[in-house]
């Protein structure tokens, strides 16, 4: 199977949509819109992310020993495009959406459909990404909406509730 038939299957799985923030060498903010993002145990606590292994969030993420994941709504959309997009500059993400910052110093959505605050736990090489294993510190469920779903390269609005 070609690069490009596996994308193309790859693509026919929903899944939900995440914004994966941290902190960057300066000190700035920093995230991006992921998929790639499990629940791994529930005790310890654990959940992964993957992020390709040559890009800033994941030298970010290597770099602080944190990553907060965030779970967008259904009414969130343009948040998840905004981290998604390659134009904006890393704070520029940020001014849409109102964010918080933990106890812990991650950065938080106020309104996400819930939130995890991690201390990572390992990494893993997988291909051209690394698949980070993080240990959650704190968890909130800011409010009751459908979740924002990915499928075939494009956004879907989950079911309202």
């Amino acid at each position: 199977m070609g690069l490009p038939d596996l994308r193309t299957a790859l693509a026919q799985w929903a899944t939900g949509v995440v914004v994966v923030t941290t902190v960057r060498e300066d000190g700035t903010r920093h995230g991006m819109t992921a998929s790639s993002f499990t629940s791994v145990a529930l005790d310890p606590p654990l959940v992964s992310v993957c992020l390709a292994s040559a890009g800033t969030t994941c030298r970010s993420v290597r770099r602080s020993g944190t990553f907060a994941v965030n779970v967008l709504a259904y009414d969130q959309r343009d948040i998840g495009g905004r981290f998604a997009g390659m134009n904006s500059s890393a704070e520029d993400r940020f001014a849409l959406g109102n964010w918080l910052t933990t106890g812990n110093g991650a950065t938080v959505l106020d309104d996400a459909v819930a939130w995890l605050d991690c201390a990572v736990t390992g990494y893993h090489l997988a291909g051209d990404h690394t698949i980070v294993l993080g240990r959650v510190r704190a968890a909130a469920t800011p409010r009751a909406a459908a979740p924002l779903i990915y499928h075939d390269r494009t956004y879907y609005e989950g079911i309202a509730r």
